[in-house]
């Protein structure tokens, strides 16, 4: 009995040393990850999708479209695929949020830098023809108006406020599937990329897929600190490195790109990189920073100041200790005739150099050409639908509709809208279409089309 006992003594011993923590002492529980459900909810109405028509769609032929069933047009519509850049959006799908009541629309500048026209869709089903106000690819921020009212808008908030671990949030139409919310923290709020323009940008583990691009990063009190734009991929799938334009440096563009339709900014005509340790010792450096001159454009305002490849420049006035993104944002806020004071390295010395600093040339949105005003079909592109259409459609004729400009996009006719009928004329060809505009045109009256768009009948006047 004796020996039993000790036995069951040493075991009971040995368990209780197996669930014994490793480290003496009280250990506090990890806070638990915030809900963003209420949040999430509040927010959905200020997040808008947006597409664009495809370059490929949009370089077609009107005969090579016609010969098209709608069904491949839908796959060049929508095409899945991120491009090459791993830019978040993906075949003219994209996202994009409310920053004003009147209609004035974020998104990324790579979305509309090949298009005058955009069409976006509210939470509420109802969608616009958006005009293109401004862009900058340096920023990659874009600025979109529809003609609507009484818009709920964002709250923003402060990126220039945010720290690692932080918990945020993103919502946008990823692929197509809108009021998509996922979630993350803050990796780094000031990440600055290989070959970058001087733009810090936040770098972040929430999930972004193609059409998340313009899409808003909130932070946990709901309001928007950044303007998702990128994902960093060696092969364009999502690795867990998200990256968005901060929320100050966006709507300072939004407000430059509103008033005046164009960022301005300072360029001196040369191009630098960062300048790394390694670098910094082959030039007799002690440590990095600065920027180094690659190249001097020639009869730019960098060449007549005498700066050379090989330069580096290590800052402005009486600093010789600026960062790379610094030097690059002091350059660019300069208004153009400001004579800058740079601190520069050559050859093993310190020198000065005085260079007069010009207007760097802005980013201009795509306007449609004049001549579409007078576009034949009432500036639409049609195709005939196949029999497969016409069949889940539920309809017997029509026509679909792949670009809308001129008249019709003035009108509210949309891309991806199918026409069924001119007045109470239906058609079925295109043939019928032109024939049925051309005889109202003699009347001198506005033409009624009417519309099926998302399982609803409609018609439009389209002036002519």
């Amino acid at each position: 009995m004796n020996t039993t006992i000790t036995w069951l003594v040493q075991l009971s011993c040995l368990l209780a040393l197996a669930v014994t923590p490793l480290h003496a002492g009280t250990t506090e529980a990890p806070a638990p990850a915030p809900d963003f459900a209420a949040q999430a909810a509040r927010q959905f109405d200020i997040v808008v999708s947006i597409s664009v028509p495809t370059q490929g769609l949009d370089a077609l032929t009107d005969e090579e479209l016609d010969s098209l069933g709608f069904s491949a047009q839908e796959l060049l519509r929508r095409g899945a695929e991120a491009d090459r850049s791993h830019r978040v959006s993906a075949g003219g799908l994209a996202s994009g949020f409310i920053i004003a009541s009147d209609g004035h629309v974020i998104t990324n500048a790579h979305v509309v830098a090949d298009t005058p026209l955009a069409v976006v869709r509210l939470r509420d089903g109802r969608r616009f023809n958006a005009r293109v106000l401004g862009l900058d690819k340096r920023s990659d921020i874009a600025l979109l108006k529809i003609d609507a009212t009484g818009l709920p808008m964002a709250r923003i908030g402060r990126s220039a406020a945010l720290s690692a671990g932080e918990w945020v949030f993103a919502v946008g139409s990823p692929l197509g599937l809108e009021g998509t919310v996922t979630a993350g923290v803050v990796s780094s709020p000031h990440r600055v990329l290989a070959n970058s323009p001087g733009v810090a940008l936040i770098q972040t583990d929430v999930a972004l897929n193609p059409g998340s691009s313009g899409g808003p990063l909130f932070n946990q009190h709901g309001e928007v600190i950044g303007v998702n734009t990128m994902i960093y991929s060696l092969n364009g799938g999502f690795m867990g490195i998200s990256l968005a334009v901060p929320i100050d440096i966006a709507i300072n563009v939004a407000h430059e790109l509103r008033s005046a339709g164009r960022v301005r900014r300072g360029e001196l005509g040369a191009l630098i990189q960062e300048l790394s340790q390694e670098l910094a010792l082959s030039f007799g450096l002690p440590r990095a920073g600065g920027a180094l001159v690659t190249r001097v454009q020639a009869r730019s305002a960098a060449a007549r100041a005498g700066l050379r490849s090989g330069d580096i420049v290590l800052g402005i006035d009486e600093r010789s200790d600026m960062p790379f993104e610094t030097l690059q944002q002091e350059v660019a806020a300069a208004r153009a005739g400001t004579r800058l004071n740079l601190n520069v390295w050559r050859a093993g010395a310190p020198l000065r150099v005085v260079v007069s600093v010009r207007e760097a040339r802005a980013d201009l949105p795509v306007r449609a050409p004049a001549s579409e005003h007078a576009a034949p079909r009432l500036g639409l592109r049609l195709s005939e639908l196949s029999e497969p259409r016409r069949r889940a459609l539920g309809v017997d004729g029509g026509l679909a509709v792949v670009r809308a400009r001129a008249a019709a996009a003035r009108s509210g006719v949309l891309p991806y809208d199918t026409v069924l009928a001119v007045g109470a004329q239906p058609v079925r060809t295109l043939a019928e279409f032109d024939a049925a505009i051309e005889t109202a045109a003699r009347a001198g009256r506005p033409v009624a089309l009417l519309i099926l768009r998302d399982g609803q009948f409609r018609y439009l006047a389209v002036m002519h």
